[in-house]
C-alpha cells in the first residue's frame, strides 16, 4: 500500500480506535479517550480494498478478499494455504510482496517459505504454541529484511484471516511510554527485522508484542540487540492491569546487558525482573495512571552475541472491579523465537 494511503488509513482507524476506548465503567468515571492509532480496535480488513490479492493453494478454504488477481505475478499481496506451491510464493517475496498463510498449518508454512530465502534476508519468527494461530504473514522490505506476524486467534477478529492480514499491512505498535536507553554504539547496529505476536479477545481487549533485532558485526563476533515493545488496549468495562514479557536463552549464552532499569514514566510502571546469571530477560508493565489503564506501551530488551534462539512468553491481564470482587480477562502467548541474521 502506498505510504499516503497508509497514513490516510491509520488516521481513519485511529478515530475508530478512540471511540472504542471511550468507556469508563471500570475506571471510576475517569477513563480518558485514548487514540493509540494502532488499528487493533478497527476493521483493518478494509486495508485490502486497495490491494489485489492472489489466492494460492486450496483457494476454496480461503476468505474472498475485496479484489483478487488471477496470477501471483499480478498481485500486490499473496494469501495462501500450506498446500500452495512455494516456488511462486518465494518469487513474490523476493519481489517485495507480502505473503500470508491461513489455516492450522500457517506457522509451519511460513517457516518453510522463509527458509527458502535464508541467506538473502534477515528475519525472526516468534512462533506460538498451544494456542490457535489462523494467520501468519511475512512482509519483506527493500533493505534485505523481513517483518513477520503471528496472529493468535483469540476470537476477536471479525474475519480471522483478512482482519489480521490487513493489520500486517497498515497496523502499528505505538511508540513506548517508557524510557529506552541510548548508547554511543547505536550507529554500529543495523536493523535486521521484526517479529510480531498479535491478538484480540472476543470481548475486545487487544495486545501486540513487537520484537526488533539489530546487529553489529565486529572482529570479536556478531553482537545482537533485541528490543521488545509491548502494547495492550482495554475495552469497555475491563481496564489494563498488567503486561509482561520474558525470553529464556540457553544457559551458556551470556546476556551482556538488559534494560531498562525499573522506573515509572508517562503513567506506566516498569519492573525489570531479568536474571542475567540464568540468561533470562523479563519485564513487567503496570499502569500508574487512568490513561495507562486504557492503553499502555512499554519497552525492554537485551544484548547478546552469536546466534539467537529463545523460549518466549507474553502475558496480558485486564480487570473489572465490581461491588463483590473483581473479574479478569487473560491472554498468553508462549513459544519459540528464532532469528536468521546471516544475510
Amino acid at each position: 500500500m502506498p505510504s499516503t494511503s497508509r497514513r490516510r488509513f491509520l488516521a481513519a482507524v485511529g478515530t475508530t480506535g478512540a471511540a472504542s476506548l471511550a468507556g469508563c465503567s471500570a475506571f471510576d468515571g475517569d477513563r480518558p479517550t485514548v487514540n493509540t492509532g494502532s488499528g487493533l480496535a478497527a476493521d483493518t480488513s478494509r486495508a485490502l480494498n486497495d490491494e489485489a490479492v492472489s489466492l494460492a493453494g486450496d483457494a476454496g478454504d480461503l476468505p474472498e478478499p475485496p479484489h483478487t488477481a488471477e496470477a501471483v505475478a499480478d498481485a500486490d499481496v499473496v494469501l495462501a494455504t500450506a498446500s500452495a506451491d512455494r516456488a511462486p510464493l518465494t518469487r513474490a517475496l523476493r519481489t517485495g510482496k507480502p505473503v500470508a498463510f491461513a489455516g492450522g498449518d500457517a506457522q509451519s508454512a511460513l517457516r518453510g517459505l522463509l527458509e527458502d530465502v535464508r541467506g538473502e534476508y534477515t528475519f525472526g519468527v516468534e512462533a506460538v504454541r498451544a494456542r490457535p494461530v489462523e494467520t501468519a504473514v511475512a512482509v519483506p522490505s527493500g533493505t534485505g529484511t523481513i517483518e513477520t506476524y503471528t496472529f493468535v486467534d483469540d476470537g476477536g477478529w471479525a474475519d480471522p484471516v483478512l482482519d489480521p492480514l490487513g493489520w500486517a499491512l497498515v497496523g502499528r505498535v505505538p511508540d513506548c511510554d517508557t524510557f529506552t536507553p541510548e548508547s554511543s554504539m547505536d550507529s554500529a547496529y543495523d536493523y535486521a527485522g521484526a517479529a510480531h505476536v498479535v491478538g484480540r479477545l472476543e470481548t475486545g481487549e487487544a495486545y501486540a508484542a513487537r520484537t526488533v533485532a539489530s546487529v553489529a558485526r565486529q572482529d570479536g563476533g556478531q553482537f545482537v540487540r533485541l528490543r521488545t515493545t509491548l502494547h495492550t488496549e482495554a475495552n469497555d468495562g475491563y481496564a489494563v492491569e498488567e503486561a509482561g514479557r520474558s525470553a529464556d536463552l540457553p544457559d551458556d549464552q551470556r546476556l551482556h546487558s538488559v534494560y531498562p532499569n525499573p522506573h515509572t514514566r508517562n503513567g506506566v510502571r516498569v519492573s525489570n525482573t531479568s536474571d542475567t546469571t540464568r540468561s533470562r530477560f523479563a519485564i513487567e508493565l503496570t499502569p500508574a495512571s487512568a490513561r495507562a489503564r486504557s492503553a499502555l506501551t512499554g519497552c525492554g530488551g537485551f544484548r547478546t552475541e552469536g546466534t539467537v534462539g529463545y523460549d518466549h512468553r507474553c502475558g496480558f491481564q485486564w480487570k473489572r472491579d465490581r461491588l463483590l470482587g473483581s473479574d479478569r480477562h487473560y491472554a498468553t502467548a508462549t513459544g519459540r523465537g528464532e532469528w536468521r541474521l546471516d544475510a
